[in-house]
């Protein structure tokens, strides 16, 4: 059944961002792990294409544990909010460690700088887990901007965003009107994949 669920998603994923320019995924928690897992396996698969996870719900550590060596990969670079604020000190070569989910600004920046490097000719991709984590760290206003000035930088550099949001942890309409400023929208349930 995960399988059929996991495959499923990669689908679903796979179709929505390459038509649209921004993808927003609504899902409950009880699903999460298998979304992640589902992105993380759509990306390997893609290895022609650059990506960048933001890690906002879990540190980078926690990833590769969970999902496998990823950092051998070369088309995926990840950039952790969390290590930092929790008092994690490591480096990798393959992760940007931002000092907390709060230095918004810097987050921008290092997303943008991390494309920089990247040819114009590659398809570019953003994952950003997750808009309802960003919010406990910082008020829906301030993340609301971010998430503007985020989608018209990235639509401009021709950067692909993919944006989650676990909804139990969001159940404040202006929450879900955030995810709303994408393209397109995924609803993750059970009965439907």
């Amino acid at each position: 059944m995960v399988n059929t669920l996991i495959d499923g998603l990669k689908e679903r994923i796979s179709k929505a961002i390459t038509i649209n320019q921004s993808v927003g995924i609504m899902l409950p928690s009880k699903n999460y792990s298998d979304l992640t897992q589902a992105l993380l396996e759509y990306i390997c698969s893609r290895t022609e294409d650059a990506w960048v996870y933001v890690t906002i719900t879990k540190p980078y550590d926690n990833l590769i544990k969970q999902f496998g060596d990823l950092s051998g990969l070369e088309n995926i670079k990840f950039i952790d909010c969390i290590s930092r604020a929790a008092g994690i000190s490591n480096t990798n070569p393959n992760c940007v460690f931002i000092e907390s989910p709060t230095m918004l600004e810097n987050l921008g920046l290092e997303i943008i700088n991390v494309f920089k490097n990247v040819d114009d000719d590659t398809n570019k991709y953003l994952i950003l887990d997750s808009l309802s984590t960003l919010v406990i760290y910082n008020d829906l206003e301030i993340v609301t901007e971010f998430f503007y000035h985020l989608a018209n930088r990235t639509r401009a550099r021709n950067i692909h965003s993919v944006s989650l949001m676990i909804e139990e942890e969001g159940v404040d309409s202006q929450l879900n009107k955030l995810i709303y400023l994408n393209d397109k929208i995924l609803k993750v349930r059970d009965s439907f994949i």
